[in-house]
């Protein structure tokens, strides 16, 4: 993917050194996955480093450039912004003619999930909620179930996230109460008004703390 290579360095570039790193873990494991699995490993590595893209967008910039790109802006989105930095990044790559539908889809739904992901999204929705930069207790045993049965730990991937934000009393996305129930996982919604703005707000540190990461 020489055009993939040639398009995304310039936007690395524009990444924290916290951000990049996190790309590139994220990438990395990606990538393992996608070998463990039988799924294109160069494809999963492209898509783990553009994932984040747009996540150090102001929500202010994100909202206007979700627009300018035709991207629906649901009441989600509006309470919180953050959560358009996958779809902005996955429109960017579709704008660019770089990648391909499986990497789009996995870059869109990194942060919230979706019902009918594909192989490919999920690997990268692991790898973003369990990459070794993520210090939470239960990231190894996480990221070793999914490398032993992908949709398992996917699963549990989902059930982590979903605990983690009742723990905060933050509301799920629809998008992510869809994948549960898809996956026959019941959800607890809080009584909140707010939305996480990412899996990972408050997770980069311990677990994914400061920031929807993801």
């Amino acid at each position: 993917m020489a055009s993939m290579e040639h398009w995304i360095g310039p936007r690395l570039a524009l990444l924290s050194a916290h951000r990049l790193r996190h790309s590139e873990n994220v990438a990395e494991l990606t990538r393992a996955l996608a070998e463990t699995h039988g799924l294109s490993s160069e494809a999963a590595y492209w898509a783990g480093l553009a994932h984040d893209l747009a996540r150090e967008w102001s929500r202010e910039r994100l909202l206007a450039e979700a627009r300018r790109l035709g991207l629906p802006v649901e009441e989600e989105e509006r309470r919180e912004p953050v959560l358009l930095h996958g779809p902005v990044a996955a429109a960017w790559m579709q704008e660019a003619r770089v990648g391909n539908a499986a990497m789009w889809e996995a870059v869109r739904f990194h942060t919230t999930a979706a019902p009918g992901m594909g192989p490919l999204a999920r690997a990268l929705f692991v790898a973003d909620g369990t990459e070794p930069g993520r210090g939470y207790p239960e990231a190894a045993a996480l990221r070793r179930l999914a490398f032993e049965d992908l949709t398992a730990g996917y699963r549990a991937v989902l059930e982590e996230t979903a605990r983690y934000l009742a723990r905060r009393g933050l509301r799920l996305h629809p998008r992510m109460q869809a994948a549960m129930a898809e996956l026959g996982l019941a959800v607890d919604e809080p009584r909140a008004d707010a939305y996480h703005g990412g899996r990972q707000d408050g997770r980069d540190a311990n677990p994914r703390q400061s920031s929807g990461g993801g």
